[in-house]
């Protein structure tokens, strides 16, 4: 993860934005006061976001988790899908 002075960020900002866009990873702002802020891509954030929404239900992430295993155990079929 990169970070970067506001200054830095100030001189070329496009630049620095369209780094974090092309790489799809979050870059640390410091801020004078020692502060720090993330930016990262939207859609990232997005990701992010549902992420956090689909955990936030114990009985769901119970379910996620479960869904994971049986993916990593090598414990689903793959079928074909028939057109209606």
């Amino acid at each position: 993860m990169q970070i970067v002075t506001l200054e830095e960020a100030k001189r070329d900002l496009e630049r620095l934005l369209t780094q974090v866009l092309d790489d799809a990873a979050p870059t640390i702002v410091l801020l004078a006061s020692g502060q720090q802020v993330v930016m990262l891509p939207q859609e990232e954030y997005a990701a992010w976001q549902e992420t956090r929404y689909l955990l936030a239900s114990p009985a769901n992430a119970a379910h996620l988790r479960t869904s994971i295993a049986e993916v990593t155990d090598g414990a689903i079929a793959e079928r074909k899908l028939f057109e209606v």
